[in-house]
């Protein structure tokens, strides 16, 4: 099943490649690939070299056609950025060579050319602002093609064709996937670099750990931390700074973010948007809580402890208290909240009527953070 460090099957439930048999119904199986390739990657954690080639070609091609399509060529540049721009756009050449998508392909290669000869205006690409007149020109005649000659119908037939296809009935395919999934040598480790590395960032990153800290700071109960949404400009008391929705458990509120630290609202239903006050946490706060995750490896014992518990370690993290030593965490997973104490020589798990129910001594959390740095190690030799 891997082969050369890749895996060989691409698995489709036959329902989808049937109905591609309709060229009006093509984009059934092409959404099967693209389907394939996040699952397998979200449950096996595969990285792209792991996958079938011919895999990542189909879905890099389907993705330039659905930015293409939605927001032009400016679009597609922008929402894949620099970094990965050579990457996705490499695959999408070869899946648009295999498929015989030509007219298709000369857009894409000039496209490639005009980055390269124009780094800086390529940088400033978003679909909106500053679209140049070459890119412009591009999308046109990447419409008359696709009028011309629908690549989704040219990927379908390309698709048909793979000897990597693995048909299987729809009821089967979830379990296939899972088998494909247990045949990554790192499976385990790469689970808990994920989850671990999702935890740490909300300890650690500067807007998160602020919002978890201004949650734990509502009084005469914290509120836990269930999302934060994306931010914008605005007047908060007049102050100006940027401002973040938050779901908490007890409703939408507003966390105002500036140098200085945050301060939780309630949510208006009207203007003005701002609403009670919550909760003040300040500067020197928010730098102790990402202190003490660091050095106390705060995000690896939550991880492992949910583990233990046999929970759902992807949790979303609520900062409550800290002192010198020791910090105190809820980590929210699925409808349970757990509080976790973490010290520079254990972690514990408190239960709600303030009882000892679990403990991970600091051996255990360097070991388990061990195995996070293989799942981490892999996972950039993958690339």
């Amino acid at each position: 099943m891997i082969v050369d460090g890749r895996l060989t099957k691409v698995v489709v439930p036959r329902e989808e490649l049937e109905a591609a048999r309709d060229p009006e119904k093509a984009e059934y199986l092409t959404g099967a690939v693209v389907h394939y390739v996040n699952e397998i990657q979200r449950v096996g954690v595969y990285t792209r070299g792991e996958l079938p080639a011919a895999a990542m070609q189909a879905y890099h091609a389907d993705y330039y056609l659905a930015q293409v399509n939605n927001g032009g060529h400016s679009q597609f540049i922008g929402n894949t950025g620099i970094a990965m721009l050579t990457t996705t756009s490499g695959d999408a050449l070869a899946g648009l060579e295999a498929m015989g998508a030509s007219a298709q392909h000369q857009i894409l290669q000039e496209m490639i050319a005009w980055v390269e000869e124009h780094p800086s205006e390529a940088a400033q690409q978003n679909g909106f602002e500053n679209r140049p007149a070459v890119l412009n020109a591009l999308d046109s005649r990447f419409y008359e093609a696709e009028r011309q000659q629908p690549m989704t119908q040219l990927a379908a037939r390309w698709i048909a064709s793979w000897p990597e296809l693995h048909i299987v009935a729809q009821e089967q395919y979830f379990s296939e996937i899972e088998r494909l999934a247990q045949l990554q040598p790192h499976l385990l480790q790469r689970r808990i670099w994920q989850s671990v590395r999702h935890i740490s960032f909300q300890m650690t990153d500067d807007l998160q750990i602020t919002v978890a800290a201004a949650c734990g700071a509502v009084m005469p109960e914290p509120e836990l931390k269930l999302m934060v949404l994306p931010g914008f400009d605005t007047d908060v008391e007049g102050q100006k700074c940027k401002a973040f929705g938050v779901k908490t458990n007890k409703g939408s509120r507003l966390c105002a973010f500036n140098e200085e630290g945050g301060r939780l609202y309630e949510l208006a239903a009207r203007s003005p948007m701002v609403g009670a006050w919550l909760s003040t946490v300040e500067t020197d706060t928010i730098q102790n809580f990402s202190r003490n995750a660091k050095q106390n490896l705060a995000a690896e014992a939550i991880d492992l402890l949910l583990r233990k518990l046999s929970l759902d370690s992807v949790a979303v993290i609520t900062a409550l208290s800290v002192s010198e030593d020791r910090a105190t965490w809820c980590a929210v997973t699925g409808k349970t909240g757990v509080m976790v104490e973490t010290f520079g020589d254990r972690a514990q798990v408190i239960g709600s009527d303030g009882e000892l129910l679990l403990t991970a001594v600091r051996d255990e959390i360097e070991r388990h953070a061990a195995e996070a740095a293989v799942g981490r190690d892999s996972l950039q030799d993958r690339r």
